[in-house]
């Protein structure tokens, strides 16, 4: 099962948020390197975490990319409820967010 289109528009704002930090020309230039260097588009991030790790540790480096997957775990801890563990990966989130919601269908 997919997620559901609430359950995407919560995570991409959970996602916009932590790509906030690295100021709108950094968010810019990371979201086309994806896009252009991976073939992930931003919209797609809520479906291929799996991807975005992958190119945020190709542009940012392994603790880079762990510092910015943490703060959108965060985000999304608040935002869904979720229970953040330390270390949680995004995909890992997602996979519980998405329990969850196959849970409640």
């Amino acid at each position: 099962m997919s997620l559901d289109s609430d359950t995407e528009h919560k995570i991409m704002q959970c996602v916009d948020e932590a790509l906030e930090t690295l100021g709108k020309r950094g968010k810019h230039a990371l979201t086309h390197y994806l896009e252009r260097n991976i073939g992930l588009k931003k919209k797609e991030i809520p479906q291929k975490p799996e991807l975005f790790h992958e190119g945020l540790n190709l542009i940012l480096g392994k603790h880079g990319a762990d510092v910015l997957e943490t703060a959108i775990v965060q985000k999304l801890s608040t935002s869904s409820g979720i229970d953040a563990k330390s270390k949680m990966t995004l995909t890992e989130a997602i996979g519980i967010i998405k329990a969850a919601q196959e849970k409640s269908c």
